[in-house]
């Protein structure tokens, strides 16, 4: 293989480091308003775990970031497709929780006060940037295996 593994991964890398982004920020620009943080209908205990999720996400989100651009293990295909592995579980695990909070008991996507006003943004936006998360992995995948042809 001509390329570094490195350079041939900076599309996933990018890709990311975007998503690392929305995952360290989405929380607060989506929740720090009426809706959520400001919201004086909330119970305290529900706004203690709306900051802890808050907070997931940011550690999450710096995780990602960590892990994308680490220099550790990216002198191979095999320990740079682990840095992106990594950093691909720590991107989509914030939206995989997102998408799957709609099953507990009693939950709605959004409070019926705010609908018409916010929509609904995690029923749309959460998969996509899972699905966003695990296609990077795939593009850096593809890149480092030749399309399959090359074994680690």
């Amino acid at each position: 293989m001509s390329s570094s593994p490195s350079s041939l991964v900076l599309p996933s890398r990018i890709l990311l480091s975007v998503l690392g982004l929305a995952t360290a920020a989405g929380g607060y620009l989506a929740d720090w308003n009426e809706t959520h943080v400001f919201n004086p209908r909330w119970p305290a205990h529900a706004k203690f775990h709306n900051g802890q999720t808050m907070s997931t996400g940011l550690g999450l989100g710096l995780l990602t970031w960590y892990f994308t651009w680490r220099s550790t293990n990216t002198s191979t295909s095999q320990g740079m497709l682990d840095n992106l592995l990594t950093a691909t579980l720590m991107s989509s695990l914030y939206w995989a929780t997102q998408v799957s909070a709609i099953l507990y008991p009693g939950t709605k996507w959004v409070d019926d006060e705010f609908k018409e006003s916010h929509g609904e943004p995690q029923k749309k936006g959460a998969p996509v940037l899972l699905g966003l998360s695990w296609a990077a992995f795939g593009v850096g995948w593809y890149r480092l295996t030749n399309g399959g042809q090359v074994k680690l």
